[in-house]
């Protein structure tokens, strides 16, 4: 059976996008029979990761083999050229990021919506960090339009006097959102994102913080983040209350790595994935 991907970074020419990573990427390395999609290439499966149906693009809904969506926000909300519900009707299945995801896909399509979650390549990650001292520093990550989120996260660490760094694809220069930007910016720092220094770049920290989204598509957002720090060694928090309760060393170390590494072992979404063709398969037979 020749399974093919087509994903986010193909069609939008584009590199480094972690949904693609995490959702093509990592499966592909762990999956013989597929492989990424190639323009006129025949597969028997396509698996279109955040590929839509547009007014003047209709591949998704013409293809003739067994056709998964496989989405992980909400980038069509707000794109009008996008078909959302014509790419959902023309799929055999779709899969999800999140519970809440799948269950909004679920009301707008028959198609039936699967939860995949976010998942990584294990070999990937350096070993996890020891918590030493106290904690001094801190690491945001992220694209830059949600780095807003950081807006009165700011405050708390410039009253308690901790460092932030920020790693994204542009830097938002979060530190104007103090009270006294001028006073804080030596404690801020931008980092570019690179995917193969992410998780160096986050252990020069302490502790990450990931505020909460107050905007509608943070809903449906997956704790990938949260995941990566976790496997990293480093705490995550969301707000002041639990910065000040990590602040000393024995209070900062991530106890459920283990576990961790089991639930989100890219190998255990491929095993998914294949469990849904198969039931594709027999459903057509």
């Amino acid at each position: 059976m020749v399974i093919k991907y087509f994903t986010f970074e193909q069609y939008h020419n584009r590199t480094a996008v972690g949904s693609t990573k995490l959702r093509a990427h990592n499966l592909i390395k762990n999956w013989p029979e597929a492989n990424l999609y190639n323009y006129g290439e025949k597969a028997d499966v396509m698996i279109f990761q955040k590929v839509y149906c547009t007014y003047d693009y209709k591949y998704p809904a013409h293809f003739k083999g067994i056709s998964i969506l496989d989405t992980c926000d909400l980038d069509w909300y707000a794109t009008p050229d996008i078909y959302i519900k014509e790419t959902l009707d023309a799929m055999d299945a779709v899969t999800a990021s999140t519970e809440g995801l799948k269950d909004l896909l679920q009301q707008m399509t028959d198609t039936p919506v699967f939860h995949i979650k976010d998942r990584f390549d294990l070999t990937e990650f350096p070993k996890p960090k020891v918590p030493k001292g106290r904690l001094k520093s801190v690491a945001w990550f992220g694209y830059q339009q949600n780095a807003e989120l950081l807006k009165f996260a700011i405050i708390s660490l410039e009253k308690r006097g901790i460092k932030l760094t920020v790693i994204s694809n542009e830097d938002p220069t979060a530190y104007k959102w103090a009270n006294e930007p001028r006073e804080y910016e030596p404690k801020y720092t931008y980092v570019k994102f690179r995917q193969e220094t992410l998780y160096e770049e986050l252990q020069k920290h302490d502790a990450v913080i990931l505020p909460k989204g107050y905007r509608p598509q943070d809903v449906y957002k997956s704790e990938n983040k949260t995941i990566i720090a976790n496997l990293c060694g480093l705490p995550v928090v969301t707000n002041a209350d639990e910065l000040d309760a990590i602040m000393d060393a024995k209070d900062r170390t991530v106890t459920n790595i283990d576990e961790l590494r089991v639930e989100y072992d890219c190998t255990k979404s491929v095993t998914e994935m294949k469990k849904i063709i198969n039931e594709i398969i027999r459903n057509k037979a």
